[in-house]
């Protein structure tokens, strides 16, 4: 797989510190931000430049990931199955716990964009979770309901080799996967999910990786 758009070295030495949640952001203007997902227009360049500078870390090269190892159950009254990536999206697998401050400060903003796009599936992956069991997701599915998070599923870790495998040292972090596979790049620690300019140039990238990205 060649992924152009992330070889451009030059872009890997201008890299800026995420953003943080503000903290007394209205709930109502989050979900009225919902509404105006990838709004604003711009270029892959300025896409690109825009999640660099918001955090993003391009992983060069790609690495290719073990999907199998995860199993996601997307409501509380199905079974667990195994992450299928799509031939056509890209996927972001989201790693947090409900211990973790920051995961829980960003967790009903992330929430909330997952709801609002359609480009990407998008994973809530928890080490909390050790096995495909209903009864250990319970308590996770409880999480949400108390906190009115909506849109998201449970993902198990099978004994967290996923995330050794992406070598994920810290939570909250966001990791941003090709449709066949492969790891592109990641946003370490807490990231402003609702900051528009962000969100577009996510969506925007994720649109025009799969019209310019081509096998070997």
């Amino acid at each position: 797989m060649f992924f152009a758009p992330l070889l451009i070295l030059a872009w890997l030495t201008d890299k800026v510190a995420p953003e943080h949640h503000k903290n007394d952001t209205d709930k109502n203007e989050v979900q009225s931000k919902k509404a105006k997902t990838a709004k604003i227009k711009m270029t892959f360049d300025q896409a690109m430049d825009t999640m660099l500078a918001h955090g993003f870390l391009p992983q060069l090269p790609a690495v290719f990931i073990s999907s199998s190892i995860v199993n996601v159950q997307n409501s509380p009254k199905t079974h667990f199955q195994g992450i299928a990536l799509s031939k056509k999206k890209l996927s972001l697998l989201h790693f947090w716990a409900t211990w973790c401050g920051p995961c829980k400060r960003e967790l009903p903003y992330f929430a909330d964009f997952a709801s609002s796009q359609e480009v990407m599936d998008i994973y809530a992956i928890t080490p909390e979770i050790k096995n495909n069991v209903a009864e250990e997701a319970s308590k996770i599915w409880d999480y949400y309901r108390e906190n009115n998070i909506k849109g998201l599923n449970v993902c198990a870790d099978t004994y967290g080799k996923l995330a050794a495998e992406l070598k994920v040292s810290g939570i909250p972090a966001t990791l941003l996967i090709s449709p066949d596979g492969f790891l592109l790049g990641r946003f370490l620690g807490e990231t402003d999910w609702t900051n528009e300019k962000l969100v577009s140039a996510l969506i925007v990238f994720c649109n025009e990786f799969k019209n310019t990205s081509q096998p070997q």
